[in-house]
């Protein structure tokens, strides 16, 4: 009897241990492709950092000399103050703009009209995207109107001109990116709790008020995925620059992200454009890490 029992007990734990293992195996292809084509690439690329390999010679360890060259590179410290441009206009405009929108539209009976047509840019890919401003702000497009409207002396091509045209791109990838940051904030507001709206209206609260002491405080998760988003993409921003300027004139409009392609397979330098790259990463993990840390003690 004890030996039946002792085989049953066998077989259910057996049955058990195999039904645990079925959630595993749907995430084990999605977890190989991650740590082939990320971790291995990412470890890769940091011990490329340390040579100064140019894609056909032997590798030749050089140490931190990679590092060390890159605070005297004036090309690197143009492409990162032009990074943090961007992450500081990508926390402004694309947040605050789509905020207002969000508000707005939430209050409006127009507001699934006026959502697809603030959504509309976003459905475009930002190459597409980056030749339609590129075409725009030709001498032949928007900079053309503006001195036949006898609004300027003459045709001014902006993307040419040094730091100005990082400014222009910027503008340019608010245009597209303000779709997602305002469908986010949309659901973020329809799906705040009403109580407390509804307590906060009955207590004389003022519409400024209201949304100050109530409704931001409730939409701070949704805040904070948004700026999350737009810091990453700020700092990832390549595609857009490297189609309307290429990152010139004079490499005046790098970004990181810019300056690493170019370093790698423009110049052949692979090790000091994995520096580049592991720089860039390091700064997106550390953002990360913290905006994890700050959601886990809040929950």
């Amino acid at each position: 009897m004890e030996h039946t029992e002792k085989v049953i007990l066998r077989k259910k734990a057996k049955r058990f241990s195999l039904k645990s293992l079925v959630p595993y195996l749907y995430v084990l292809p999605a977890a190989v492709l991650v740590t082939v084509f990320f971790v291995m690439s990412a470890i890769y690329t940091l011990g490329l950092s340390f040579t100064d390999w140019d894609g056909l010679s032997a590798l030749h360890f050089i140490g931190f000399d990679n590092y060390l060259r890159l605070f005297q590179d004036e090309y690197f410290i143009q492409s990162f103050l032009n990074t943090l441009i961007w992450v500081f206009f990508s926390l402004i405009i694309p947040v605050i703009i789509p905020l207002l929108l969000a508000i707005m539209i939430t209050n409006s009976r127009w507001g699934s009209i006026f959502k697809n047509l603030f959504y509309l840019s976003n459905a475009v890919s930002p190459t597409i995207g980056a030749l339609i401003m590129t075409s725009l702000l030709s001498n032949y497009g928007l900079p053309k109107l503006l001195e036949l409207w006898g609004l300027t002396e003459n045709t001014t091509y902006w993307l040419g001109i040094p730091h100005v045209n990082t400014f222009v791109m910027i503008g340019a990838g608010i245009w597209q990116g303000i779709g997602t940051n305002l469908i986010l904030l949309i659901v973020g507001l329809s799906n705040l709790p009403g109580e407390p709206i509804e307590a906060a209206k009955l207590d004389g609260a003022s519409t400024s008020q209201l949304y100050r002491y109530v409704v931001l405080p409730l939409l701070k998760p949704t805040l904070i995925v948004v700026l999350l988003m737009a810091i990453i993409n700020s700092f990832k921003t390549f595609d857009g620059i490297w189609l309307m300027t290429g990152g010139g004139p004079y490499r005046s409009s790098e970004t990181l992200a810019v300056t690493m392609y170019k370093e790698s397979f423009i110049n052949g330098s692979y090790g000091y454009g994995s520096a580049v790259a592991t720089v860039l990463s390091v700064i997106v993990l550390l953002i990360s890490i913290i905006y994890l840390r700050q959601t886990f003690k809040e929950k």
